[in-house]
């Protein structure tokens, strides 16, 4: 069940739209929702960072500060669940890193699309520190995409401890009986890959759920990533689940990656696990 959610937003006004539809997935499951608050230090342009810091004096910064959150808080007076608001402000390049030192514990964390931050790189600094340091199941949602109950499911297969993470947060995230589509993306997956798929379809079985295989070739989709948001939108599903950064960081930064192309554009709410 999902008690405590974990929204991270950045103290710009583009955070506006999604933080309401964070907070109003919260008051529907009936969880407690904790509003982390990024302050990065002003920089010349936002596409320059981490570069192009520009020094500002830090009484001035913390008085912006100030006044953002209590903008912030004005906002989330008007639901009914629980919602603390609280604030950290460092460099931009290192407010990723204070984030993760603060040790946050959630069931889940939710962050919104490239264009609910200010600061792009940034954004996505925070949601691989966060992926792959906390242990939690992060929410990628779209600001206009509120996450209704997950009825229609497409989890994107292959077999990884990453992606056997996402089958367990799934199974405590879909509604009961609800329908989970495996989607195998290979121009000649191996029967071995098939054997899995089928002991995983066993596994989601017994909690319930109804299962789909879908095999599907790369045919002219420049990615993976993209053909699976594809599918999802092309079924309706209503989230679309990966294990994230499968290969190593360094490699998803060289090569691409699923992980980094769900991340870059949200068209749909996306589950990764890790």
């Amino acid at each position: 069940m999902i008690k405590d959610l974990l929204v991270v937003i950045d103290n710009s006004i583009n955070s506006d739209r999604f933080l309401q539809t964070a907070l109003s997935l919260a008051e529907r499951v009936g969880a407690h929702a904790e509003v982390a608050m990024l302050s990065p230090g002003p920089l010349a342009s936002a596409k320059l960072a981490p570069l192009g810091s520009l020094y500002v004096p830090e009484d001035v910064l913390v008085e912006e500060e100030r006044a953002r959150m209590a903008v912030v808080r004005g906002s989330t007076a008007e639901f009914t669940c629980p919602v603390e608001v609280y604030g950290l402000h460092d460099d931009v390049a290192w407010i990723a890193h204070d984030l993760r030192l603060a040790h946050p514990l959630a069931d889940l964390i939710v962050v919104g699309g490239p264009e609910s931050w200010e600061v792009p790189w940034l954004r996505q600094r925070v949601l691989e520190t966060l992926l792959l340091s906390t242990g939690t199941p992060l929410l990628v949602l779209p600001e206009e995409r509120r996450l209704d109950p997950v009825r229609h499911a497409v989890l994107g297969w292959k077999p990884s401890r990453e992606v056997n993470r996402a089958v367990h947060d799934l199974v405590s995230f879909a509604e009961p009986g609800a329908t989970i589509e495996l989607v195998i993306v290979d121009d000649d997956p191996e029967a071995a890959v098939r054997a899995h798929a089928a002991e995983v379809e066993r596994h989601l079985v017994r909690h319930g759920f109804k299962t789909l295989l879908h095999v599907s070739p790369t045919g002219d989709w420049s990615s993976t990533g993209e053909m699976l948001v594809h599918h999802a939108i092309k079924q309706n599903a209503d989230l679309l689940v990966i294990g994230g950064y499968a290969h190593s960081r360094v490699r998803e930064v060289l090569l691409g990656g699923v992980t980094r192309t769900l991340l870059g554009e949200v068209r749909l709410p996306v589950l990764l696990s890790h």
